[in-house]
């Protein structure tokens, strides 16, 4: 299930029979669009309608037209980009005469805000910037890259910038909007901008877009930091075991001597307990003084591979991720080992607790102890597959269930009780994308597109159901769903919902509640998002929202929307959506559908339905 704002399932459906009361407005789009090829919902709450003859807002809470763009006929819903936070979108169209055109549109006015007219852009990618008053935006036209700046203070372009050839491989060719942008910009001590592509790096001014310098490897960049500490740009090179260290003001290699690495730098991190530098490379780990930039050990701590070290105090755990073994070590301030330790399976999960460090792979699951390096858990806990995950405000634990089993753990001091053992829910595999939802004074909600089940907080099951899925098209697959190799770069026997191991990271950083992620249940302040830029003299709002419409409600509201396959002995088969109470596990409302040619968007913010029936009949219900 996506962590979205509102639940979108571009499927085909109409409606053959409703609730007259839930009809909240209805209206024909035919004269005015002809045919309705899709519809989306925008950031701040208006239904975008692509037609045949343009593009239309419609208000969602009336049906009214807020504004209509005859020139963006046949608008590509593949193009959609919606722009999180603010109420502006990317699309492109195919005008009468001329090349695909680009837009980047105000969706709460209409107003075209940048246009790529006849010069062939292409928008692949964006990232916003706050406190930059900036989104960087990157463009592609014909066989060139561009960097595009688009002020969040004037909402203007301010400048667009050449980085380099491109060399899309055939898998971004397929799928269009792919970022081309290895390492995200990074600002040095001056505001300019630090960009590294593929084999290439770029040092751009931000307030032009001018090129200050540029720098090409031999091979791919797999590193790029700078550091403010010691205002200096270390790169990582492929299989080079050779550090490289830059001035961010000239590009001069100021690299004191030959650093030779054991492997090639993956990553460097500050050390917070000595302001010292942290270098991680494939094979090991040194500490770098980032007033001279020369290695404090003699010889770096070796472990083969190395994905991963994280400062404790005045030591290091290091962490080697290995596709069937890995390994766990504790080093000391002088790079000696303490203990070392062999973990089987993936460790896809590492956390710090107060008993030792936890871990979750792909075969077992402890805590190995920071004094002895042994586990603290007498018995491992197994897990098949990645765990559903939810936090227990009431007891102040993290709910894990996994493969019928289901754990309190408690994040403090690394105690683990199992509360319910051989749950069966209906229609679950270990490949199935479970997700877990604390409800409440209720227990835990179980949860897939498709599947809903309530455990309470002893540990027993309230209800367990599957709707057959009204279409078997992969519209329904969440992308938070995969299997292993997919997000994690391995050849892994491992399936589930990277939600979870957000959770899981986000659990173990000590963040129990977020306005915008899933613990947000209870908030009650009216202001729960908004952007903010830096005016020079304060953080001046871009666009601030209510609960009304960016609350993640999936996690406020008491039910579950999700679409079905209703088949009947006595009656023909039906296609429904259902408003399903998480507590009880009841069906409180549904809209029957049948065909399969419209689309429609479930609102769950706002607990409405918007279809577009036969392609031109656009009809809002209230839940």
């Amino acid at each position: 299930m996506l962590r979205n704002n509102y639940l979108m399932l571009v499927l085909a459906l109409c409606i053959t029979t409703t609730y007259a009361q839930d009809k909240l407005w209805e209206v024909n789009l035919n004269e005015k669009l002809y045919k309705v090829s899709w519809i989306e919902q925008t950031n701040d709450g208006l239904i975008l309608a692509a037609g045949d003859k343009g593009l239309m807002a419609l208000d969602n809470n009336t049906g009214a037209e807020v504004w209509f763009n005859e020139t963006l006929k046949s608008a590509d819903r593949n193009s959609f980009l919606s722009i999180p936070g603010l109420p502006m979108f990317y699309a492109e169209y195919v005008p009468i005469i001329g090349k695909t055109r680009g837009v980047l549109i105000n969706s709460s006015n209409g107003d075209i805000l940048f246009d790529t007219k006849e010069n062939g852009y292409k928008v692949k990618g964006f990232t916003v910037y706050p406190e930059q008053a900036m989104i960087l935006f990157e463009l592609v036209q014909d066989k060139m890259r561009y960097l595009m700046r688009f002020s969040l203070r004037t909402w203007t372009e301010e400048w667009m910038a050449p980085v380099g050839k491109n060399k899309e491989n055939l898998l971004q060719k397929a799928f269009g909007g792919v970022s081309f942008v290895d390492h995200e910009p990074q600002f040095d001590q001056n505001g300019n901008m630090i960009i590294g592509i593929d084999d290439e790096m770029y040092v751009i001014n931000p307030e032009n877009g001018s090129e200050l310098w540029h720098y090409e490897a031999n091979k791919k960049i797999k590193a790029l930091v700078y550091s403010p500490i010691s205002n200096s740009i270390y790169v990582g090179i492929k299989k080079s075991n050779k550090l490289t260290i830059l001035d961010p003001k000239t590009g001069e290699d100021i690299t004191p001597g030959k650093l030779k690495l054991r492997g090639y730098m993956i990553d460097l991190v500050e050390d917070d307990d000595t302001d010292n530098l942290i270098l991680v490379e494939t094979e090991g780990f040194n500490i770098l003084d980032p007033e001279t930039n020369n290695l404090l050990w003699k010889k770096s701590y070796k472990m083969d591979p190395l994905t991963e070290v994280i400062p404790n105090g005045s030591d290091f755990i290091a962490i080697g991720k290995g596709e069937k073994v890995g390994q766990m070590a504790r080093v000391d301030a002088n790079g000696k080992k303490v203990w070392d330790t062999k973990i089987s399976g993936y460790a896809y999960f590492n956390s710090l607790t107060k008993k030792g460090v936890m871990y979750i792979s792909t075969a077992r699951s402890n805590i190995i102890d920071y004094d002895t390096g042994k586990d603290v858990w007498k018995r491992d806990v197994k897990f098949r597959s990645i765990p559903a995950v939810a936090y227990d405000e009431k007891e102040d634990k993290v709910v894990i269930f996994e493969n019928g089993n289901a754990y309190k753990f408690d994040l403090e001091t690394g105690d683990i009780d199992l509360f319910a053992e051989n749950v069966e829910l209906e229609k679950v595999s270990r490949k199935t994308p479970l997700q877990a939802e604390y409800v409440m004074n209720k227990g835990y909600f179980l949860f897939t597109d498709q599947h809903v089940s309530m455990l309470s907080n002893q540990g027993e099951l309230v209800y367990t159901d599957y709707y057959q899925p009204a279409s078997s098209s992969n519209a329904l697959i969440a992308l938070g769903d995969f299997a292993g190799s997919a997000v994690l770069g391995v050849d892994l026997d491992i399936a589930g919902s990277i939600e979870n191991i957000n959770m899981l990271t986000d659990l173990s950083n000590g963040v129990y509640r977020s306005n915008l992620d899933q613990n947000g249940a209870n908030q009650e302040t009216s202001l729960v998002a908004g952007l903010y830029v830096d005016n020079g003299y304060a953080m001046q709002p871009v666009l601030e929202v209510t609960k009304t419409r960016y609350f993640n409600s999936q996690q406020t509201l008491d039910h579950h929307f999700l679409v079905t396959k209703v088949k009947s002995d006595t009656a023909p088969t039906k296609h429904s959506i259902y408003m399903v109470n998480k507590a009880t596990g009841k069906i409180e409302k549904e809209i029957d559908l049948l065909d399969k040619t419209p689309n429609y968007l479930v609102d769950i913010v706002d607990n409405r339905v918007f279809v577009n029936q036969n392609n031109e009949l656009l009809t809002s219900y209230q839940f």
